[in-house]
C-alpha cells in the first residue's frame, strides 16, 4: 500500500506513539482503571452542565454572529445545530472540513444564504485562535507562578502563539488585497501542482486552482465586512471565549474526579496543541491524535503518564458517550424534516 499523503503519514506516526506509549505504561494504567469506580462523582457530574454550557455557548455565538449578518435564528434551532456539528465533526473524517459543509446546508435550509454561513465557520476559527492566544498567555503565567513553567512548555506556547499571530498576519496581509489574492491563486497552487505531479508523474492535479481562487476571493469580501464592523465582533468573541473556557474547565474536573490537582497552565497547552492538530488529522474526531499529544503535553508538565492517558481517555469517551447520540438524533431529523441530502454536505465542502 502506497501512502502519499503527508498528513496520513503524521497522524499514523502519532497513534503509533500513542500505542507504545500505552504498551509501556499498561500496568501504571490498568492499576488507574481499576480505579474508576473509586472517580469522585461529584465532579464527574459536572462533566454534564460544563458541556450543556459549551453547546449553549456555541449556539450563542451563531446566533449573535450572524445577527451582525442581519440574519436572526432562535437560539433552540442553533443548539440543535450545535449538537449536530459536533456529531458531523467526530464521526465524519476531514478535519473539520464536514462540519463547513453541512453547515452551509443546514443554514441554508433555516434562509441563511451560504456566503454568511461561511463567513460564519471562518470567523468561528479566527476568534478560536485568537482566544488560544490569550489562553496560553495566562497558561505561561500559572505555569511560571505554581513553577512548573519548563523550558519545553514555554517553548511549546510561545511556538503556538507565534504560528497563530504569523499565520493570522499573512493572511490578512493576503486577503485584504484582491490583488494580492489573485497573484497567489495564480501561482502557489500551480506550483505546488506541478510539484506533485512531477514527483507522482502523473496529470491529476492535486489542487483545484479554480475553487482555491473562489475560496480566497470570498474570504477577501469576508474579511472587507469583518473590518468595517469589528466592534460588532464583542460578543461573539466572548462566546468564543467561554466556549473554550468549558472545554478546559471540563478536563479540570476530570482530574478533579481522578483525586487530582493538576496545573491549568499545563491543561490549556495540551488542550490548545490537542486542537490545533486536529486541523490535519484525517480520522474522525482526530481520534487517537488528539488522546496522543493532549498525553504527550501533559507528561511533559510534570503529570504521572498514567494519569495523563487515563483522564485524558475519560474526558473524550464520556463527552462522546453522552452528546454524539443527542447530535445523532438532531442530524437525523434535520435530514428528514429539513429534506438534507447527505451528497448536497459532500458537494458544498
Amino acid at each position: 500500500m502506497k501512502f502519499k499523503s503527508f498528513k496520513l503519514w503524521l497522524n499514523i506516526i502519532t497513534i503509533l506513539a500513542l500505542g507504545i506509549l500505552i504498551y509501556f505504561s499498561r500496568g501504571q494504567i490498568s492499576n488507574t482503571f481499576t480505579g474508576f469506580i473509586d472517580l469522585n462523582l461529584f465532579w464527574m457530574a459536572l462533566v454534564v452542565p460544563l458541556q450543556l454550557f459549551n453547546y449553549y455557548s456555541i449556539a450563542r455565538f451563531y446566533q449573535s454572529y450572524l445577527h451582525t449578518l442581519g440574519e436572526k435564528l432562535p437560539i433552540n434551532v442553533l443548539l440543535k445545530i450545535a449538537f449536530e456539528m459536533n456529531f458531523v465533526n467526530n464521526v465524519f473524517p476531514s478535519g473539520g472540513v464536514s462540519g463547513f459543509g453541512y453547515l452551509g446546508v443546514r443554514l441554508r435550509k433555516e434562509g441563511v444564504p451560504a456566503s454568511k454561513s461561511t463567513l460564519t465557520q471562518v470567523t468561528r476559527h479566527s476568534l478560536t485562535f485568537i482566544s488560544f492566544v490569550i489562553y496560553l498567555g495566562l497558561a505561561l503565567l500559572l505555569l511560571s507562578v505554581f513553577g512548573s513553567a519548563s523550558r519545553l512548555m514555554v517553548l511549546i506556547s510561545s511556538t503556538i502563539i507565534f504560528l497563530v499571530i504569523t499565520g493570522a498576519g499573512l493572511l490578512i496581509y493576503l486577503i485584504s488585497s484582491q490583488k494580492r489574492v489573485m497573484s497567489f491563486s495564480a501561482v502557489l497552487p500551480r506550483l505546488v501542482n506541478r510539484i506533485v505531479r512531477t514527483l507522482r508523474r502523473n496529470k491529476k492535479e492535486t489542487i483545484d486552482v479554480a475553487r482555491v481562487e473562489r475560496l480566497f476571493s470570498d474570504l477577501s469580501d469576508d474579511y472587507q465586512h469583518v473590518r468595517r464592523n469589528w466592534k460588532q465582533l464583542k460578543q461573539p468573541f466572548i462566546w468564543t471565549m467561554l466556549m473554550n473556557f468549558t472545554e478546559l474547565a471540563t478536563i479540570f474536573v476530570v482530574y478533579l474526579a481522578f483525586g487530582s490537582v493538576v496545573n491549568p497552565g499545563a491543561i490549556i497547552i495540551a488542550y490548545a496543541v490537542a486542537n490545533l492538530a486536529g486541523l490535519i488529522s484525517v480520522l474522525p474526531g482526530g481520534v487517537g491524535v488528539y488522546e496522543g499529544l493532549m498525553t504527550a503535553v501533559l507528561t511533559s508538565a510534570g503529570v504521572p503518564k498514567a494519569l495523563a492517558i487515563s483522564a485524558t481517555l475519560v474526558y473524550r469517551i464520556t463527552n462522546m458517550v453522552l452528546f454524539l447520540p443527542v447530535g445523532f438524533v438532531f442530524y437525523q431529523i434535520a435530514l428528514r424534516k429539513k429534506n438534507i441530502d447527505p451528497a448536497e454536505i459532500s458537494a458544498s465542502k
